[in-house]
């Protein structure tokens, strides 16, 4: 089918050539004016009916071609709606695992804490029973070391 912009151009063209031959044949008496009148009419007629259905062709392919563009667009779009819902879903159990992690961390770091702070509750008493079996041993080991030196300074004079 031809364009639009032939139609025009095979209207233009042709269009004053049958007027022209229109006003021939009724100046020569071949055919009435009132017929040439009405076959004029006519021509124009189907010339406006010829332009009309390629304007409305090409207008329909334009909306075709809109449709579709629509179309593509559309399943582009629920392309990454499925993508953007996969991505919350997978987001939606990275944080519950970093919740998860968390509170296990949270649960080791109270269990440390909790047995530093028995190690330093255990340490406080034996650190007193050390001092108090050092403070013991202290004057013992004082009187072994001076029986110790006595002997050894007796025999080397």
């Amino acid at each position: 089918m031809p364009t639009p912009r032939k139609l025009t151009l095979l209207t233009t063209i042709i269009g004053p050539l049958v007027l022209i031959a229109l006003g021939l044949l009724a100046g020569a008496g071949i055919v009435s004016v009132t017929a040439a009148v009405v076959l004029g009419a006519i021509a124009a007629v189907l010339a406006a009916q010829a332009l009309a259905v390629a304007t409305v062709r090409r207008v329909d392919g334009k909306a075709q071609r809109i449709d579709n563009r629509v179309k593509r667009y559309e399943a582009e779009l629920a392309q990454v709606k499925k993508t953007a819902e996969r991505l919350d879903r997978r987001l939606d159990e990275i944080v519950s695992l970093l919740r998860e992690h968390d509170s296990r961390r949270d649960e080791d770091i109270k269990a440390i804490l909790t047995s530093l702070g028995e190690d330093r509750l255990t340490s406080v008493p034996r650190r007193r029973e050390m001092e108090e079996m050092v403070s013991e041993l202290l004057p013992r080991l004082a009187a072994v070391e001076a029986r110790a030196g006595q002997p050894a300074s007796e025999g080397k004079a």
